[in-house]
């Protein structure tokens, strides 16, 4: 059985703040559903998410793969796991800022193999983790600022990886733009995992132009 960290999940940086909170209420307002955690619909919400799945195709003799999932919302990544004959014996760790969103998680999962905790990077070890969103909503943060936190947290998310991470932005391409987002460059990014990620890098611009999937594999 898996054993995880009782040390306790790091104080959350004021960045984070105007963003739980906009969870919160986005949580109250749609329910779990798509909506609450900024998905148009729920067709692109699954896109992604079978992309992430396709990424573990490296160990499918496997059938006790762990995951950690930072930005888990309600815990709708779950469900795509949750039948992989990779994850049969496996254990999938849900993070989430927002404290209505981890409730909302436990209620909606009851699986023993998922664990839900608020915190705002990963406190487990996995051999893979993804991100699904979390880097898009910055809300009122200056470009600069975020773009180092987000940094900071993917080489922080790296250190708990045993093989594999992803992460999904929004494309500076995109047309559809709105102020409440993070737009990212591609080719940045992948700059930044080559000179800080000891890894083979890979981008999936399956959603082009609107947003791009880096993968690292160690």
């Amino acid at each position: 059985m898996t054993q995880t960290d009782n040390s306790g999940p790091p104080a959350r940086p004021s960045i984070l703040e105007p963003v739980a909170l906009n969870y919160d209420r986005a949580l109250k307002h749609f329910g779990p559903k798509h909506k609450a955690v900024a998905w148009r619909d729920q067709e692109r919400q699954q896109r992604r998410f079978q992309i992430f799945v396709g990424l573990l195709a490296y160990d499918i003799e496997r059938d006790d793969v762990t995951i950690n999932d930072l930005g888990c919302g309600y815990g709708a990544m779950f469900d795509t796991f949750k039948e992989l004959p990779q994850f049969s014996d496996g254990t999938y760790f849900g993070y989430d800022i927002s404290d209505a969103m981890i409730k909302a998680a436990k209620q909606q999962v009851s699986d023993p193999r998922a664990l839900f905790i608020n915190s705002h990077q990963a406190t487990e070890m996995a051999d893979y983790s993804f991100v699904s969103g979390t880097y898009n909503m910055k809300m009122a943060a200056p470009e600069l600022a975020w773009r180092n936190y987000v940094e900071e947290n993917i080489m922080q998310l790296w250190s708990k990886t045993r093989i594999g991470l992803g992460f999904n932005m929004l494309n500076i391409q995109s047309s559809l733009r709105e102020k409440t987002l993070y737009y990212a460059n591609p080719h940045y990014f992948m700059d930044f995992c080559e000179k800080n990620l000891d890894g083979q890098i890979r981008l999936i611009d399956l959603l082009h132009p609107n947003e791009f999937v880096i993968f690292v594999r160690k």
